[in-house]
């Protein structure tokens, strides 16, 4: 089964050598898990243009109180509230 990634935000560092930080809403189908993924792609000054590369997985409640204040929170705030929207109660 497929990974499904929504980008959330994307933090350029170096942006002529593709360098920075992404965030993306990542929804597995095999696991199942919700959950939002920082990565990175950093290249040093000093570092012989060699890139610094990594990922890391947040639950969904934890991103929300680390993230606070940073671009990639309110993404994920609408990305929920879209996620959601139809599914409000109708009153009958």
């Amino acid at each position: 089964m497929p990974v499904l990634k929504r980008e959330l935000a994307f933090a350029a560092n170096r942006p002529l050598e593709n360098a920075g930080d992404w965030w993306h809403l990542v929804l597995d189908t095999d696991a199942p898990g919700l959950y939002v993924e920082h990565s990175w792609a950093r290249t040093g000054v000093h570092s012989d243009s060699q890139a610094n590369r990594g990922a890391q997985r947040f639950g969904i409640n934890d991103f929300l109180t680390l993230a606070e204040g940073r671009a990639a929170q309110p993404m994920l705030m609408g990305a929920l509230k879209e996620m959601f929207r139809d599914s409000e109660p109708t009153s009958e």
